[in-house]
């Protein structure tokens, strides 16, 4: 074997993290400034290192031999790619005009597209929508990373709810240096975002920022955005027509603290109320200047692996979005913004595709979270006589021979939904093991949420994405995030297993 070249060796001083082969997620980074994560951004690494790598190490050779079953993924249920996303990208695949590179904004032809849709939703711009106010990007990941670089600088506050999608809170402080913060919700709010604690938060943080660093930096630092999900992930809370009033207080107290609303409306095409999507920040004019919306494909079009995101904002944000893809990537690929206009277009063909595309999608997401709640609370929850009967049939068609069906069917003891989360929208659902604590099986207590991961693991090979992984605000829960979107055998096979383990929890 020939010796490591110094080059290598002096690349691994500086980056000690790629020298070795890891088994599960990458490295998540740290603060660009070479500081540890903040406190609520450190908690979430901690579970995430466990969750993504840690597990494995538990493994013997009978788990070697098992399948994961991972309740905790993130993609959506596996459905066709919407048909006329899939029309525009072919099109433009068999046109044989891919020789030039496209616009750092991205294709105009389908900005413009998309702005007749925008309009039709009820996007209002004062100063009218225009293809200016519309910039692709690689997923709304890569969306969220510019934008911090755009309206962040090192110490200013993003605000987010707790819970989040986790690794969301990695962002800000690993790209600019800025700090998260959290905004617990609660369950006396329904879990909507309660527009005093709000204002409220912001004025706290700001408070703090002036005093900590007033005499240290030639700017302070303050609140600069809130990250409203709309719908919630994971709650799947939607704030739509009905909610309007605690939308727009939202808005106001943002625009009068000189807050940006971010606001993430990607699962808005999984809202199960389908006469009552999520309302966009942006349909109020009022809010437009101050918010920043991001869209895109991967949870509702069958496009996830494509990576295809998209900002909605006032011009001078997308100049600023524009100017970083172009020095950094030159621009998005031009498939992105084609498949953006196929599925985000004023056209009456589009609304009836997308009628005939989703009702099924809708109905069998809504079908297996239906299917979850059997599993977990017990077949006699479910109120209606055929929604239950399917069930049932359901559970002993997948039921493996090593299932109890009668255990099944009466769900697992001391688990259950959390106290009005069950979603509106999306494919997430949030389980409360907290009646689980103190009991054990073989020397193996469950005293915390990594505790009855480890233990589950252990036992069947379950992976679930913990409380503590998306800031649940009360640490004193243990609490679970599963998926819905895994079909209906693996459903069963995965809760099932999950049943008979806990069972042996005394």
């Amino acid at each position: 074997m020939y010796p490591i070249p110094s080059s290598l060796e002096r690349l691994f001083e500086n980056q000690p993290s790629i020298k070795n082969k890891v088994r599960g997620l990458p490295n998540l980074g740290s603060r660009i400034d070479g500081t540890g994560f903040s406190k609520d951004v450190k908690k979430i690494a901690d579970v995430f290192s466990i969750y993504g790598n840690e597990l494995y190490q538990l493994e013997n050779e009978r788990l070697k031999s098992m399948e994961t079953r991972s309740l905790g993924g993130g993609s959506p249920m596996r459905t066709p790619i919407f048909p006329l996303c899939q029309n525009k990208m072919l099109e433009t695949i068999l046109s044989n005009d891919m020789s030039e590179y496209p616009l750092a904004a991205g294709d105009e032809s389908s900005r413009k597209e998309i702005v007749k849709y925008l309009e039709k939703e009820g996007f209002k711009n004062l100063n009218g929508l225009n293809k200016d106010n519309v910039i692709f990007t690689v997923s709304t990941t890569q969306a969220f990373n510019i934008l911090m670089k755009v309206i962040a600088r090192p110490n200013d506050v993003i605000l987010m709810t707790g819970p989040n999608y986790g690794l969301f809170t990695f962002v800000p402080e690993r790209s600019i240096g800025a700090t998260v913060e959290i905004l617990p919700l609660k369950e006396e709010d329904d879990w909507y975002v309660n527009p005093e604690d709000l204002a409220k938060r912001i004025d706290e943080i700001n408070e703090k920022l002036k005093e900590e660093y007033s005499s240290k930096l030639d700017y302070v630092p303050r609140v600069v955005a809130f990250l409203n999900e709309n719908p919630h992930n994971p709650l799947g809370k939607v704030m739509n027509a009905k909610n309007k009033e605690i939308l727009d207080k939202i808005g106001q107290v943002c625009l009068d603290k000189g807050v940006f609303v971010i606001d993430d409306i990607i699962y808005r095409d999984l809202t199960y109320d389908r006469k009552n999507l999520s309302l966009p920040m942006a349909s109020n004019e009022k809010f437009f200047d101050n918010t920043i919306t991001m869209m895109g494909l991967s949870k509702s079009y069958g496009l996830a692996s494509l990576r295809s995101g998209m900002i909605v904002a006032n011009e001078a944000i997308i100049r600023g979005v524009r100017n970083y893809i172009f020095q950094s990537m030159d621009s998005s690929p031009i498939l992105q913004g084609k498949a953006l206009a196929g599925a985000f277009n004023a056209t009456n063909e589009r609304y009836e595709e997308y009628d005939k595309y989703f009702n099924p999608i809708i109905a069998e997401y809504k079908y297996r979270l239906e299917l979850l709640k059997g599993m977990i609370e017990g077949i006699d929850t479910i109120e209606d006589k055929e929604q239950r009967l399917l069930v049932e049939q359901d559970i002993r068609k997948y039921a493996s021979s090593e299932f109890n069906v009668k255990n099944l069917l009466e769900g697992i003891p001391d688990v259950h939904f959390v106290n009005g989360t069950i979603p509106e929208s999306g494919f997430f659902a949030l389980l409360d093991y907290t009646k689980l604590k103190g009991k054990e099986f073989e020397g193996r207590t469950i005293s915390s949420e990594i505790e009855l991961l480890k233990y589950m693991y252990e036992q069947e090979k379950i992976k679930i994405i913990l409380g503590q992984s998306i800031s649940w605000p009360n640490e004193e829960q243990l609490i679970g995030r599963v998926t819905t979107a895994l079909g209906r055998d693996e459903l069963v096979d995965h809760i099932g297993a999950m049943n008979k383990c806990l069972r042996k929890l005394k």
